[in-house]
C-alpha cells in the first residue's frame, strides 16, 4: 500500500501545524541532549545531582517524543477524514489519543517541575547547613586565636 498524502487547502494547515510540532520536538530533544551531555562533563557534580539531571532529562525526553508522536497524529489524522466519515467513531478514538498524549505530556512537565522544586529546595538546605557549619568554623577558629593571642599577652605581661 502507498502511502497517499493529500495536500489541499483544508489539509495544508494540519500538515503544516504537525511538521513544525516534530521540529519542534526535534529542536528540544536537541536541547536537553545538549545540555546533559554539559552536565556529564562538569566534574563538580555530587551523586544526588546525577541521578535528578538523569530521570529529568528521560522526563524531557519523553515530553519531547509525545511532541512529536502529536504532530504526526494531528497530520496522519487530517488525512484520515474520508475514514473519520464512514466511521464516525474511529474520529472518537483520535480526538481520544491527542488529549491523552496530551495529558500525558503535561503530567511529565507538571512532574518536572515538581521534582526540580524539590531538588532545589533540598540542595538550597544541604547550602544553609554547610554554610552554618563553616561559619560556626570560622567563629571557633576566631575565638581560638583571639585565646591564643590573649594568653600570649598574659605571659608577656607576667614576665
Amino acid at each position: 500500500m502507498i502511502l497517499f498524502i493529500r495536500i489541499d487547502a483544508t489539509t495544508l494547515p494540519a500538515l503544516i501545524f504537525g511538521a513544525a510540532l516534530v521540529v519542534l520536538a526535534a529542536l528540544l530533544g536537541l536541547f536537553v541532549w545538549r545540555a546533559r551531555r554539559t552536565l556529564e562533563q562538569d566534574g563538580d557534580v555530587d551523586a544526588r545531582t546525577k541521578l535528578h539531571a538523569n530521570r529529568q532529562m528521560r522526563r524531557r525526553l519523553q515530553i519531547s517524543i509525545m511532541l512529536a508522536v502529536i504532530g504526526i497524529v494531528i497530520a496522519v489524522g487530517d488525512q484520515m477524514d474520508q475514514l473519520f466519515v464512514q466511521r464516525p467513531h474511529l474520529f472518537f478514538v483520535w480526538v481520544a489519543v491527542v488529549f491523552a498524549l496530551v495529558l500525558w505530556m503535561v503530567l511529565l512537565a507538571m512532574g518536572d517541575w515538581l521534582s526540580t522544586i524539590t531538588h532545589s529546595e533540598i540542595a538550597r538546605t544541604r547550602l544553609h547547613l554547610e554554610r552554618r557549619e563553616l561559619e560556626e568554623q570560622i567563629r571557633h577558629y576566631r575565638a581560638t586565636q583571639a585565646n591564643t593571642a590573649s594568653n600570649k599577652n598574659d605571659s608577656t605581661t607576667q614576665s
